[in-house]
């Protein structure tokens, strides 16, 4: 059987190679962007953390502590990968253990989404007094609030730069 060396053969090796290499490429230029699903997990984790933080507040007499601070965004990323998903999965995984409520399990879940390499796992300090674990739920229930509504503003103005 004949072989078919020919300029055609050459020119489909050359293109598989050059797909193959433009893709791995290309890769980073495409989480810069953020993308619709990033966009509605965001925004699905903001509705989420104000039903936690409702949840939470019912509770009389307990106040806001300034001894616990949630990990928000990252320092070097751009969004929509400066969520600092693994760190606040810790803390939220934690008040799970403190106050089992099923909320925390879907934000859990949204966070596992949006966690893009394996990092290692935050080990979190629980308070021993039962009202200063409330304290510790309402801080980070609060800061958790106020660090879903920074990263939606975070990613929608990045957007808007990118556009113009």
């Amino acid at each position: 059987m004949a072989s078919h060396s020919g300029p055609a053969t050459s020119m489909l090796f050359l293109l598989c190679c050059l797909g193959g290499w433009l893709d791995s490429h290309t890769l980073p230029v495409h989480l810069l962007r953020p993308s619709d699903d990033v966009q509605k997990i965001l925004e699905e984790l903001q509705s989420l953390s104000k039903m936690l933080l409702k949840d939470v507040e019912e509770e009389k007499g307990v106040l806001v502590s300034q001894n616990y601070t949630l990990p928000c965004l990252s320092p070097d990323a751009q969004p929509p990968n400066n969520i600092h998903s693994p760190a606040i999965r810790a803390y939220l995984k934690t008040i799970r253990q403190l106050d089992n409520k099923s909320v925390i399990d879907e934000i859990i879940e949204h966070l596992d989404k949006l966690i893009f390499q394996d990092a290692p796992e935050t080990n979190i300090s629980v308070p021993a007094d039962a009202h200063e674990c409330k304290r510790f739920i309402l801080t980070i229930s609060q800061q958790f609030s106020e660090c879903m509504d920074l990263a939606l503003k975070s990613l929608t103005s990045g957007a808007q730069q990118a556009t113009t």
